[in-house]
């Protein structure tokens, strides 16, 4: 599974970084973005996700800082 960490990423590079992380691997779904409990960072991620028309689930109920995208 294909993974993008978040931590250390400029808060205005997180959209762009996601959706592009998301479009060059919609053929490798599922894939893990690891957010950190940022509710910003795990917003942009839920909502492009949406705009895609793709799924997210915490990769753990335990575990709300990792999200895995799938279609």
């Amino acid at each position: 599974m294909k993974i993008l960490d978040l931590h250390n990423v400029d808060r205005h590079d997180i959209l762009f970084k996601v959706e592009k992380f998301l479009t060059d691997n919609f053929r490798d779904l599922p894939v893990k973005v690891i957010t950190g409990y940022s509710k910003y960072n795990i917003d942009k991620v839920n909502n492009l996700a949406t705009k895609y028309n793709l799924k997210t689930h915490k990769e753990r109920w335990v575990n709300g800082g990792a999200w895995i995208v799938t279609n």
